[in-house]
């Protein structure tokens, strides 16, 4: 990005209005796909500049592993939702080290494989960042025993241990890449986070993926929570993860800032919802907000630039245009949210997101390759969620007729999930 557009945030003007994706920062318009490839490039660098810091050049790095030991799972899987299934699978624990100029890190991860042997090219891999918090142990997920009883890997890894979720700027990618004072050294946890599912594709691409038969050309990027924001973030940075699915993201991922929702009522009945008082609208309380963001809690989360800001408008995008730099002929972006229980992570800014980006889908002419799912609560990736993923994964990635997954595809490009009432 040229010197002439690094304006401090407190000088960028206030814009109301969505922002055009397809207007230069100069007010150009995009009139051709060689104006599309320039514009994206522009993007890519005010979102490094103003909100999550850059990836530094990894050509440097080496990145090796070790298996261990293995161990069969046979398991009953339940979801707070009523949901469960069966399955068995082979789970193995993977240490990855990564060195670079003399310093040298690790962090774990563990691989889940289904029971039947990989079929030609081998098994396509879902990679997850766990949420590893308080109580939670790190394990496979749920999700990941579904997609072994579909055929697919797993890669797992703990986000937490490649940058601290706190302000201390620790973890690997840290003692790799250190946090310094001039911004092309100020890498915020969230594209941090990404950083370290790229290296389970650097270790699969340097031979694991030989050794455990996963094609990682095949492969699934899931997150929620801030890990969702960090997975939107990771598939804008990094064009080799092909299916990115950031779930439940909100602000700062696929939620897109200049949407509101605060005080809306909306009519949930498409989705099932109940209120109390047996009707079926719901009134939405606080949104996120920017301060939330920027706080001590959170803040990390970003570059120092991000900070500065003292209101949404003054961004010279919105999360459409994040969600853009995923948009590619053979990419794929699935985005997930909750309807009820959510307003926190405003679900209806994450469909607006799909929507406005949609668009750019239909430019480039590759409508399918974007779709979003509402599920009606929960601030995860449902079983359900999950099955709709591998069904759509089935016929985007492999050719599957859509008449033999049991996903209706049209339902995952609805634009009218959330009907206001006022």
């Amino acid at each position: 990005m040229g010197t002439e557009l690094r304006v401090e945030p407190m000088d960028l003007p206030i814009i109301k209005e969505i922002p055009d994706v397809f207007t230069f920062m100069d007010g150009r318009k995009v009139t051709s796909k060689e104006d599309w490839s320039d514009r994206l490039a522009e993007i890519k660098d005010l979102y490094e500049y103003y909100m999550y810091g850059p990836l530094p050049d990894t050509s440097a790095e080496k990145v090796s592993y070790t298996i261990g030991e293995w161990q069969d799972i046979d398991v009953d899987v339940k979801q707070f939702d009523g949901s469960s299934i069966h399955a068995k699978a082979r789970v193995g624990k993977i240490t990855v080290t990564v060195e670079c100029e003399g310093r040298k890190d690790n962090f774990p991860a563990l691989v889940t494989l289904p029971c039947e042997e990989a079929g030609e090219g081998g098994y396509p891999v879902y990679i997850e960042m766990s949420f590893v918090f308080g109580p939670f142990e790190f394990k496979p997920s749920g999700n990941a025993y579904l997609a072994a009883k579909r055929g697919y890997a797993t890669l797992s890894f703990e986000p937490v241990k490649i940058a601290a979720d706190n302000s201390s700027r620790t973890g690997v990618f840290y003692t790799l890449h250190p946090y310094g004072s001039d911004g092309k050294e100020q890498t915020g946890a969230l594209a941090a986070w990404g950083w370290g599912a790229a290296k389970l594709l650097d270790m699969l691409e340097q031979g694991a993926g030989k050794e455990l038969h996963i094609n990682s050309k095949n492969n699934i990027l899931s997150g929620v929570s801030r890990f969702g924001k960090a997975v939107l973030v990771a598939g804008a940075y990094e064009k080799r993860f092909k299916v990115v699915v950031p779930a439940c993201s909100g602000a700062g991922g696929a939620a897109m800032y200049r949407c509101k929702t605060e005080g809306n009522v909306y009519d949930l009945a498409p989705l099932g919802f109940v209120n109390e008082e047996g009707g079926t609208t719901h009134v939405t309380t606080q949104n996120e907000h920017l301060g939330s963001l920027q706080s001590k809690d959170e803040g990390h989360w970003f570059n120092d630039t991000f900070l500065k800001f003292d209101c949404v408008e003054r961004f010279p995008f919105d999360q459409h245009h994040l969600a853009s730099l995923v948009a590619d002929k053979d990419r794929y972006l699935f985005i997930i949210a909750a309807a009820f229980g959510e307003d926190w992570t405003n679900p209806a800014a994450m469909h607006k997101t799909y929507v406005e980006t949609a668009k750019v889908y239909e430019y480039l002419g590759i409508p399918d390759n974007i779709c979003v799912n509402i599920h009606k609560q929960g601030h995860a990736v449902l079983l359900s969620d999950m099955e709709k993923i591998l069904d759509y994964c089935d016929v985007m990635l492999y050719g599957k007729n859509p008449e033999d997954v049991e996903t209706d595809l049209q339902s995952l490009k609805q634009k009218e999930y959330f009907l206001q009432v006022k």
